[in-house]
């Protein structure tokens, strides 16, 4: 896969919506099993399943297997997660609030 491909991948994964609230909800409360975030979005396991797959085949998250629960966080070692970690940045504490916290 050459740059530009990996480019269209990077920015087809952060192109939804509910993708951009999981790397949110990922981003403030840090890495979390597929049923919390399931949960947190009121979304079949399947349904998210389906939003965690994109993004970890863009390698903006990593997926750690535990027994028969798999966990994701940010992929901090990819180059995007200056990208993530910047649009996290700039989003205000009451739309973190309002979006993602477990608070």
């Amino acid at each position: 896969m050459d740059l530009l491909d990996k480019y269209v991948e990077l920015f087809n994964a952060l192109s939804d919506e509910l993708r951009l609230k999981i790397l949110l909800y990922l981003y403030v409360n840090g890495e979390r099993c597929v049923c919390d975030i399931g949960d947190f979005f009121d979304i079949s396991q399947s349904g998210i399943s389906y939003h965690l797959k994109i993004l970890c085949d863009a390698s903006i998250i990593t997926k750690r297997k535990v027994a028969v629960w798999n966990y994701y966080s940010l992929n901090q070692d990819n180059s995007s997660y200056s990208i993530i970690s910047g649009i996290c940045k700039n989003i205000n504490k009451e739309e973190w609030m309002d979006n993602v916290s477990n608070e």
